[in-house]
Protein backbone atom coordinates (compact mmCIF):
# COMPACT_ATOMS: atom_id res chain seq x y z
CA UNK A 1 0.00 0.00 0.00
CA UNK A 2 1.53 3.19 -1.14
CA UNK A 3 1.54 5.69 1.83
CA UNK A 4 -0.61 7.89 0.38
CA UNK A 5 -3.28 5.88 0.66
CA UNK A 6 -2.04 4.60 4.18
CA UNK A 7 -1.67 7.65 5.61
CA UNK A 8 -5.28 8.46 4.53
CA UNK A 9 -7.06 5.33 5.23
CA UNK A 10 -5.51 5.68 8.91
CA UNK A 11 -7.18 9.33 9.27
CA UNK A 12 -10.34 8.35 8.19
CA UNK A 13 -10.42 5.31 10.97
CA UNK A 14 -8.81 7.83 13.18
CA UNK A 15 -11.94 9.99 12.67
CA UNK A 16 -9.83 12.89 11.82
CA UNK A 17 -10.43 15.71 9.35
CA UNK A 18 -7.34 16.96 7.83
CA UNK A 19 -7.11 20.13 9.60
CA UNK A 20 -7.67 18.18 12.41
CA UNK A 21 -4.52 15.94 11.54
CA UNK A 22 -2.77 19.25 11.03
CA UNK A 23 -3.68 20.57 14.46
CA UNK A 24 -2.12 17.56 16.03
CA UNK A 25 1.43 17.25 14.30
CA UNK A 26 1.78 20.98 14.26
CA UNK A 27 1.47 21.26 10.07
CA UNK A 28 -0.77 23.54 7.84
CA UNK A 29 -4.12 21.23 6.31
CA UNK A 30 -2.04 22.37 2.73
CA UNK A 31 0.87 20.09 3.98
CA UNK A 32 -1.48 17.24 4.88
CA UNK A 33 -3.64 17.67 1.77
CA UNK A 34 0.13 17.03 -0.12
CA UNK A 35 1.19 14.00 1.57
CA UNK A 36 -2.27 12.51 0.77
CA UNK A 37 -2.53 13.83 -2.29
CA UNK A 38 1.37 12.48 -3.29
CA UNK A 39 2.72 15.97 -4.08
CA UNK A 40 4.95 16.31 -1.00
CA UNK A 41 6.49 14.17 1.55
CA UNK A 42 6.88 14.61 5.15
CA UNK A 43 9.93 15.14 6.74
CA UNK A 44 11.19 12.35 9.45
CA UNK A 45 10.10 13.87 12.47
CA UNK A 46 6.56 14.65 11.14
CA UNK A 47 6.41 10.75 10.16
CA UNK A 48 7.15 10.24 13.62
CA UNK A 49 4.25 12.80 15.08
CA UNK A 50 2.29 10.86 12.55
CA UNK A 51 2.45 7.30 13.55
CA UNK A 52 2.52 8.92 17.24
CA UNK A 53 -1.28 9.85 16.11
CA UNK A 54 -2.38 6.90 14.81
CA UNK A 55 -0.36 4.79 17.35
CA UNK A 56 1.55 2.68 14.60
CA UNK A 57 5.28 2.11 13.50
CA UNK A 58 6.56 4.56 11.32
CA UNK A 59 7.70 1.27 9.26
CA UNK A 60 3.86 0.52 9.13
CA UNK A 61 3.17 4.28 8.13
CA UNK A 62 5.07 3.38 4.79
CA UNK A 63 4.37 -0.02 4.45
CA UNK A 64 7.14 -2.20 5.51
CA UNK A 65 6.61 -5.17 5.96
CA UNK A 66 6.30 -6.98 9.39
CA UNK A 67 9.31 -8.03 11.13
CA UNK A 68 10.17 -11.03 12.98
CA UNK A 69 10.43 -9.27 16.19
CA UNK A 70 6.50 -8.80 16.34
CA UNK A 71 6.72 -4.74 16.11
CA UNK A 72 3.62 -3.46 13.73
CA UNK A 73 4.82 -3.59 10.57
CA UNK A 74 2.30 -4.29 7.11
CA UNK A 75 -0.54 -7.40 6.94
CA UNK A 76 -2.66 -8.32 4.21
CA UNK A 77 -5.12 -8.26 6.67
CA UNK A 78 -6.35 -6.15 9.95
CA UNK A 79 -8.96 -5.38 12.30
CA UNK A 80 -8.34 -2.24 14.45
CA UNK A 81 -10.20 -1.15 17.32
CA UNK A 82 -9.80 2.45 19.29
CA UNK A 83 -10.83 3.30 22.98
CA UNK A 84 -10.50 6.60 24.55
CA UNK A 85 -9.52 6.87 28.25
CA UNK A 86 -9.39 8.97 30.27
CA UNK A 87 -7.80 8.36 33.75
CA UNK A 88 -5.20 5.92 34.75
CA UNK A 89 -6.11 2.86 35.52
CA UNK A 90 -5.01 -1.38 36.22
CA UNK A 91 -5.00 -3.27 32.40
CA UNK A 92 -5.94 -6.41 32.26
CA UNK A 93 -5.09 -7.92 29.46
CA UNK A 94 -6.17 -11.66 27.55
CA UNK A 95 -4.71 -11.73 24.08
CA UNK A 96 -6.04 -15.64 23.97
CA UNK A 97 -4.01 -18.04 21.62
CA UNK A 98 -2.24 -16.46 18.47
CA UNK A 99 0.92 -15.99 16.98
CA UNK A 100 2.39 -12.91 18.72
CA UNK A 101 1.53 -10.44 20.66
CA UNK A 102 3.44 -7.26 21.31
CA UNK A 103 2.43 -4.49 23.76
CA UNK A 104 3.93 -1.09 23.59
CA UNK A 105 3.34 1.94 25.55
CA UNK A 106 3.03 5.63 23.47
CA UNK A 107 2.70 9.02 24.21
CA UNK A 108 -1.01 9.24 23.22
CA UNK A 109 -4.40 9.14 24.17
CA UNK A 110 -6.35 5.84 23.08
CA UNK A 111 -6.24 2.42 23.43
CA UNK A 112 -5.15 0.98 20.32
CA UNK A 113 -5.70 -2.89 19.84
CA UNK A 114 -4.84 -4.41 16.44
CA UNK A 115 -5.48 -8.27 14.90
CA UNK A 116 -3.42 -8.64 12.03
CA UNK A 117 -2.67 -11.37 9.68
CA UNK A 118 -1.21 -12.86 6.84
CA UNK A 119 -3.53 -15.64 5.43
CA UNK A 120 -7.00 -14.37 7.69
CA UNK A 121 -8.98 -12.26 5.25
CA UNK A 122 -12.26 -11.57 7.17
CA UNK A 123 -10.08 -11.05 10.54
CA UNK A 124 -12.69 -8.65 11.59
CA UNK A 125 -15.25 -11.16 11.56
CA UNK A 126 -13.38 -13.92 13.16
CA UNK A 127 -11.64 -11.80 15.95
CA UNK A 128 -13.44 -9.21 18.17
CA UNK A 129 -12.03 -7.39 20.57
CA UNK A 130 -14.14 -6.72 23.74
CA UNK A 131 -13.28 -3.56 26.40
CA UNK A 132 -15.03 -3.78 29.96
CA UNK A 133 -14.37 -0.10 30.94
CA UNK A 134 -14.87 0.31 34.79
CA UNK A 135 -13.64 3.32 37.13
CA UNK A 136 -10.13 1.76 38.10
CA UNK A 137 -9.80 -1.15 35.83
CA UNK A 138 -10.22 -1.86 31.55
CA UNK A 139 -10.70 -5.19 30.77
CA UNK A 140 -9.69 -5.65 27.42
CA UNK A 141 -10.55 -9.18 25.68
CA UNK A 142 -9.70 -10.29 22.12
CA UNK A 143 -12.05 -13.39 21.50
CA UNK A 144 -12.09 -15.81 18.97
CA UNK A 145 -15.05 -16.80 16.93
CA UNK A 146 -15.80 -20.13 15.86
CA UNK A 147 -15.14 -20.11 12.52
CA UNK A 148 -11.22 -20.18 13.08
CA UNK A 149 -9.89 -23.03 14.73
CA UNK A 150 -6.84 -22.61 17.60
CA UNK A 151 -4.61 -23.43 15.53
CA UNK A 152 -4.78 -21.34 12.77
CA UNK A 153 -4.89 -18.79 15.03
CA UNK A 154 -1.60 -19.84 16.52
CA UNK A 155 -0.01 -19.99 13.21
CA UNK A 156 -0.93 -16.14 11.88
CA UNK A 157 -2.67 -14.19 14.01
CA UNK A 158 -0.75 -11.34 16.07
CA UNK A 159 -2.49 -8.69 18.33
CA UNK A 160 -0.31 -4.82 18.67
CA UNK A 161 -1.33 -3.14 21.51
CA UNK A 162 -0.55 0.41 21.72
CA UNK A 163 -1.17 1.75 25.06
CA UNK A 164 -1.42 5.16 26.15
CA UNK A 165 1.47 5.26 28.72
CA UNK A 166 0.30 8.24 30.85
CA UNK A 167 -3.38 6.04 31.67
CA UNK A 168 -1.42 3.08 32.84
CA UNK A 169 -0.82 2.31 36.79
CA UNK A 170 -0.75 -1.09 36.50
CA UNK A 171 -1.04 -4.44 33.75
CA UNK A 172 -1.44 -7.98 33.35
CA UNK A 173 -1.86 -9.76 30.31
CA UNK A 174 -2.45 -13.38 29.37
CA UNK A 175 -1.34 -15.49 26.35
CA UNK A 176 -0.96 -18.43 24.67
CA UNK A 177 1.90 -17.17 21.66
CA UNK A 178 5.03 -18.34 19.99
CA UNK A 179 6.93 -15.35 21.36
CA UNK A 180 5.48 -12.34 23.12
CA UNK A 181 7.05 -8.72 23.32
CA UNK A 182 6.64 -5.56 25.74
CA UNK A 183 8.40 -2.24 24.99
CA UNK A 184 8.63 1.48 26.07
CA UNK A 185 6.39 0.38 29.07
CA UNK A 186 6.48 2.18 32.78
CA UNK A 187 4.13 1.89 35.43
CA UNK A 188 4.31 0.26 38.68
CA UNK A 189 3.74 -3.61 37.85
CA UNK A 190 3.63 -5.69 34.71
CA UNK A 191 2.67 -9.37 34.84
CA UNK A 192 2.56 -11.47 32.37
CA UNK A 193 0.91 -14.83 32.52
CA UNK A 194 1.85 -16.33 29.47
CA UNK A 195 2.75 -19.81 27.22
CA UNK A 196 5.53 -18.52 25.42
CA UNK A 197 8.69 -19.98 23.76
CA UNK A 198 10.58 -16.25 23.32
CA UNK A 199 9.65 -13.31 25.48
CA UNK A 200 11.11 -9.89 24.64
CA UNK A 201 11.59 -7.31 26.99
CA UNK A 202 12.61 -3.56 26.07
CA UNK A 203 12.66 -0.29 27.69
CA UNK A 204 10.24 -1.50 30.33
CA UNK A 205 10.76 0.40 33.50
CA UNK A 206 9.02 -1.20 36.71
CA UNK A 207 8.39 -4.63 38.27
CA UNK A 208 7.69 -7.46 35.98
CA UNK A 209 6.50 -10.91 36.99
CA UNK A 210 6.86 -13.58 34.09
CA UNK A 211 4.38 -16.63 35.55
CA UNK A 212 5.34 -19.34 32.30
CA UNK A 213 6.07 -23.23 33.01
CA UNK A 214 7.93 -23.63 29.43
CA UNK A 215 11.18 -23.74 28.94
CA UNK A 216 11.87 -19.96 27.82
CA UNK A 217 14.33 -18.26 26.23
CA UNK A 218 13.30 -14.48 27.62
CA UNK A 219 15.69 -11.43 26.16
CA UNK A 220 16.44 -8.20 28.28
CA UNK A 221 17.36 -5.29 25.59
CA UNK A 222 17.59 -3.31 28.42
CA UNK A 223 17.20 -3.99 31.91
CA UNK A 224 15.76 -0.97 34.64
CA UNK A 225 13.95 -2.50 37.70
CA UNK A 226 12.84 -6.37 38.69
CA UNK A 227 12.22 -9.61 36.50
CA UNK A 228 10.65 -12.08 38.70
CA UNK A 229 10.79 -15.88 36.43
CA UNK A 230 8.02 -18.29 38.07
CA UNK A 231 7.85 -21.47 36.87
CA UNK A 232 7.63 -25.14 37.76
CA UNK A 233 9.86 -27.65 35.88
CA UNK A 234 11.17 -25.58 33.91
CA UNK A 235 14.60 -24.68 32.25
CA UNK A 236 14.73 -20.96 30.98
CA UNK A 237 17.61 -18.48 30.04
CA UNK A 238 17.21 -14.77 30.01
CA UNK A 239 19.46 -12.27 28.43
CA UNK A 240 20.75 -8.78 29.74
CA UNK A 241 22.86 -6.08 28.71
CA UNK A 242 26.22 -7.43 28.83
CA UNK A 243 28.17 -6.25 32.42
CA UNK A 244 24.80 -4.51 33.63
CA UNK A 245 24.92 -4.55 37.25
CA UNK A 246 22.31 -7.33 38.49
CA UNK A 247 21.19 -8.74 41.67
CA UNK A 248 20.09 -12.42 41.61
CA UNK A 249 17.99 -13.87 43.80
CA UNK A 250 16.81 -18.06 43.88
CA UNK A 251 13.59 -18.72 46.12
CA UNK A 252 11.31 -21.85 46.22
CA UNK A 253 12.60 -25.74 45.87
CA UNK A 254 14.95 -27.09 43.89
CA UNK A 255 15.50 -23.92 42.16
CA UNK A 256 19.14 -23.06 40.62
CA UNK A 257 20.18 -19.56 38.58
CA UNK A 258 23.62 -20.20 36.76
CA UNK A 259 25.35 -17.06 35.87
CA UNK A 260 27.19 -16.96 32.40
CA UNK A 261 29.02 -15.02 31.02
CA UNK A 262 28.81 -11.18 30.48
CA UNK A 263 27.06 -10.66 33.87
CA UNK A 264 27.88 -8.46 36.21
CA UNK A 265 26.29 -9.81 39.95
CA UNK A 266 25.58 -6.64 42.00
CA UNK A 267 24.02 -7.48 44.72
CA UNK A 268 23.22 -3.85 45.98
CA UNK A 269 22.17 -3.39 42.14
CA UNK A 270 18.26 -1.92 41.41
CA UNK A 271 18.25 -4.55 38.80
CA UNK A 272 17.13 -7.56 39.96
CA UNK A 273 16.82 -10.78 38.37
CA UNK A 274 14.64 -13.32 40.80
CA UNK A 275 13.98 -16.95 40.15
CA UNK A 276 10.81 -18.90 42.08
CA UNK A 277 9.05 -21.92 41.45
CA UNK A 278 9.94 -25.71 41.81
CA UNK A 279 12.47 -27.71 40.47
CA UNK A 280 13.42 -24.84 37.83
CA UNK A 281 17.00 -23.66 36.37
CA UNK A 282 17.19 -19.98 35.08
CA UNK A 283 20.18 -19.57 32.87
CA UNK A 284 21.46 -15.97 33.38
CA UNK A 285 23.62 -14.61 30.64
CA UNK A 286 24.81 -11.31 29.29
CA UNK A 287 24.57 -9.94 25.41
Amino acid sequence: MEFLTRLKDLRRQSGLSQEQLANRIGVSRQAISKWESGTGRPEIENLVALADVFAVSVDALLGVAATSNGDSGEYRYESVTNYDIGQTKHFDIDCGSIYSCMIRGYDGEQLRVRVVSNTVAEIARHFKVSIDDRPKRLDVTVNRGAGISETLAKDDVSVILWVPQRYITTMECAAKTFEAHVRGLACDGVELDVRTQRLTLDGVHGHVEIDCNLDMDITCITLDGRVDVNQLSATSHITVPRDAPVAVQTRGLRTRTIIGPGVRVDEDSKNIIELNGVGSELIIEGR
